[in-house]
C-alpha cells in the first residue's frame, strides 16, 4: 500500500503567485464606471420615455375636448348653423341645467363657458376657439385664433403648454409630428 504525502510548502513558495486569482480592484473600478454609464443612460430613457407619455396623454385630452365641443354644437345645429357658438359670449346659463330649460342661444353660450372650463382644468393653459375656418391649423391663441371665417366647416382650435415651461410655444409647428412640443390641435368637422 502506497501513502500519499503532503508536499510541503515553503515560505519562499508562498510568496509567489503561480497564477491570477480574482479581480484586481482597477477591474472592479472600471465595471463599476460602465455599469453607472449605462444606468444613466437608461435614465435618461427613462425620463424622455416619460415627458412623451405626458404629451400623448395631452394630445389625447386635447383632442377629445375638440370632439366633445363638436358634438355639442352637433346637438344644438340651429344655434350652431345661426353662428351662436362664439367663445367671446361664453357664459354659464344656470336654467340649462333644470327641467324648463334654456334657450338655443342660452345652451350655446353655457356649452362654450362648460367647455372653455374643461379646458382650462384638464389642460396645461389650455384654451380654445371655434369658428369657420379655411385654415385651421394656424392662430396663436384664443385671442388671436386666426379665423378667416371663409368655407362652411366649423374648426376647433385647442392650444396647451406641451412641455409645461409656462408658454405656449408654437415655434415647432402643428405639422411636424416629430417634435415633443407639438401644442395644437384643429379638428374641422360640417353639421
Amino acid at each position: 500500500m502506497k501513502i500519499f504525502r503532503r508536499p510541503k510548502i515553503s515560505l519562499a513558495s508562498m510568496g509567489r503567485r503561480s497564477g491570477q486569482s480574482g479581480f484586481t480592484l482597477i477591474e472592479v473600478l472600471v465595471s463599476v464606471i460602465v455599469l453607472s454609464i449605462g444606468l444613466v443612460g437608461v435614465a435618461g430613457l427613462q425620463a424622455t420615455s416619460l415627458a412623451n407619455n405626458q404629451s400623448a396623454i395631452m394630445r389625447s385630452q386635447a383632442s377629445a375636448l375638440a370632439y366633445d365641443l363638436a358634438d355639442r354644437m352637433r346637438s344644438n345645429i340651429t344655434s350652431a348653423n345661426a353662428g351662436m357658438y362664439d367663445p367671446t359670449a361664453a357664459a354659464a346659463v344656470a336654467s340649462c341645467a333644470t327641467v324648463a330649460g334654456c334657450t338655443p342661444q342660452e345652451l350655446a353660450n353655457n356649452d362654450l363657458d362648460q367647455w372653455i372650463t374643461s379646458l382650462a382644468d384638464n389642460l396645461p393653459l389650455g384654451e380654445g376657439f371655434v369658428c369657420i375656418d379655411s385654415t385651421p391649423n394656424d392662430g396663436s391663441s384664443s385671442t388671436a385664433p386666426a379665423c378667416d371665417g371663409v368655407g362652411s366647416q366649423f374648426s376647433v382650435k385647442v392650444w396647451w403648454d406641451d412641455n409645461r415651461d409656462g408658454d405656449i410655444d408654437l415655434a415647432d409647428g402643428y405639422s411636424d409630428l416629430s417634435t415633443t412640443s407639438v401644442e395644437r390641435l384643429a379638428i374641422i368637422f360640417q353639421l
